[in-house]
């Protein structure tokens, strides 16, 4: 992959007001980010093997330093529920034996669950790769996923966001906020946690939200709705 084809990809996935921007490039797709880390798919290399059988390359790209590339996976996913994945050394080669490939149950936060998502649905349905692409970013995770808006400080700021997305879902224990997915994300019965150098604690069933140094000390409070806020 030429430097020019991935600065391309970059400018695709640039960020304005926490959103993608979703301008076709050489087909290119964002599917997902995790930390400082973009998981984006070529859907144009996707190559159908059999009615169950996708192969694909996953490419992974740091959102401060995208070039180089940070790594890629080229991949074989089974379709047939539940979602499973193989790796592969390279895309080129002899066809490949179904049989002989070692699957592995996706998962969330490795952006496997993603690019098996996304490949097995955009070769289902021709024509609508963005379209997925968009769904699975914006809206993508397990069926229990939950949606809740609350009140947060970014990092190292004394303002207040009303009305912050966070989603989670319990049944993996993981956490977004804003679409970004935290590798410092986990979930209880009573509690949805993230963050590495302050720890914030949403009360489930009370749905307030409070922050805290390493300490213990409380550095904020605020409250959560499971109800969007009203556009201006």
């Amino acid at each position: 992959m030429g430097r020019k084809w991935l600065l391309g990809l970059v400018c695709m996935l640039a960020w304005a007001q926490g959103h993608a921007q979703w301008t076709s490039n050489r087909g290119y797709q964002l599917l997902q980010r995790i930390d400082d880390v973009l998981f984006g798919i070529d859907n144009l290399s996707l190559q159908i093997l059999d009615r169950d059988h996708v192969a694909g390359t996953l490419l992974r790209i740091n959102v401060d330093k995208p070039y180089p590339l940070r790594g890629q996976t080229h991949f074989v996913v089974d379709c047939r529920k539940p979602m499973r994945l193989a790796q592969r050394s390279s895309k080129a080669g002899p066809p490949v034996d179904l049989e002989k490939l070692e699957y592995a149950d996706v998962a969330l936060l490795d952006g496997t669950w993603a690019s098996a998502e996304f490949a097995c649905e955009s070769t289902r349905q021709p024509g609508r790769a963005s379209q997925v692409a968009r769904q699975i970013f914006e809206r993508g995770g397990p069926d229990d996923m939950q949606t809740l808006y609350c009140d947060l400080q970014p990092d190292g700021s004394t303002e207040v966001r009303h009305g912050v997305e966070v989603r989670y879902s319990a049944a993996v224990s993981a956490v977004a906020v804003n679409q970004q997915w935290l590798s410092s994300g986990s979930v209880t019965d009573d509690e949805v946690r993230f963050g590495i150098n302050s720890q914030w604690r949403i009360n489930r069933k009370a749905l307030d939200i409070r922050r805290s140094a390493p300490s213990g000390e409380m550095l904020f409070s605020g409250l959560c709705d499971r109800r969007a806020p009203a556009r201006r």
